[in-house]
């Protein structure tokens, strides 16, 4: 079969199970699986084979059940680097670019000498942030085992010097302190939400994602563990989900925190809750 035929089938078939942005995701998947550029799909001399049609179809099926594109492709950009991605990590999202861009132009002058990202995950913001702020050390803590490994893997993948901590955020046993930045996306979706969330989050790991306390568990406890192993003059900087930003910006205010603020993401929704631990 001719790719210029397959692509539009494959269109076709994703369209049909309610896949909004059908032609983007097509466009990835053979792309993505088969190191193809965009051009070729509209070519009619390049022939797709039998095997290479099997597995685009497997990953149509899957895809169709909700199966997350990023798992299929096993890769996604963030922040215009690749990470490694798949079952056991939280996806890298562009909320989550928000957090970065607000760390990198504040610090663009005066680079942070010690930073950490709480519950890394992907690595995602640790990786980001020692990719542009060269003069920073940066950590990154993940308790997950299958998250640290691809935390560890897009390390190496991005070849920043970013030193990895398996450990409980909530109950650290690292004796790392003294930094001049504390950033996290933790999980903060509430209990109550779940059943509102696409088939899609399903496949990620719950753990990064559900938090107690009306999504505010993590805030508190992160806040209250953390706050001491913070210089005098750092910051605190958190993603938070929608209508959380006044709640969080309480609990930091509540831990003596100065200068609280927040940032808006892309679609104008409060994402970035900010502080700093007095001097």
């Amino acid at each position: 079969m001719k790719l210029k035929e397959f692509y539009r089938q494959t269109v076709r078939t994703l369209q049909e199970s309610g896949i909004e942005n059908a032609r983007f995701e097509s466009r990835q998947l053979l792309t993505g699986l088969f190191s193809l550029k965009e051009t070729d799909l509209l070519s009619d001399r390049i022939e797709i084979t039998p095997q290479q049609q099997a597995t685009v179809e497997n990953c149509c099926r899957k895809r169709c059940n909700g199966y997350p594109l990023q798992y299929l492709l096993g890769e996604w950009e963030f922040y215009g680097l690749p990470f490694d991605v798949g079952e056991g990590v939280l996806i890298p999202r562009q909320d989550t670019e928000t957090l970065c861009e607000w760390v990198l132009q504040s610090c663009s002058k005066h680079q942070p000498e010690r930073i950490i990202d709480l519950c890394s995950g992907s690595g995602c913001i640790a990786v980001t942030l020692a990719k542009y702020l060269t003069k920073s050390r940066v950590f990154a803590l993940e308790k997950s085992e299958k998250a640290a490994e691809y935390c560890r893997r897009n390390i190496e993948k991005n070849r920043v010097p970013v030193t990895l901590l398996q450990d409980d955020a909530i109950s650290p046993s690292t004796l790392e302190t003294g930094f001049d930045l504390i950033v996290s996306n933790p999980p903060y979706i509430s209990s109550k939400d779940r059943e509102k969330l696409q088939k899609e989050l399903s496949y990620e790991p719950e753990e990064a994602l559900f938090a107690e306390e009306e999504g505010l568990f993590f805030y508190r406890k992160l806040t209250e563990v953390w706050k001491e192993r913070l210089k005098p003059g750092g910051g605190l900087i958190y993603e938070v989900g929608i209508h959380q930003h006044q709640a969080v910006c309480d609990i930091l205010e509540g831990h003596g925190f100065e200068s609280v603020g927040t940032q808006k993401d892309l679609c104008g929704i409060d994402r970035i809750v900010f502080g700093k631990r007095p001097d």
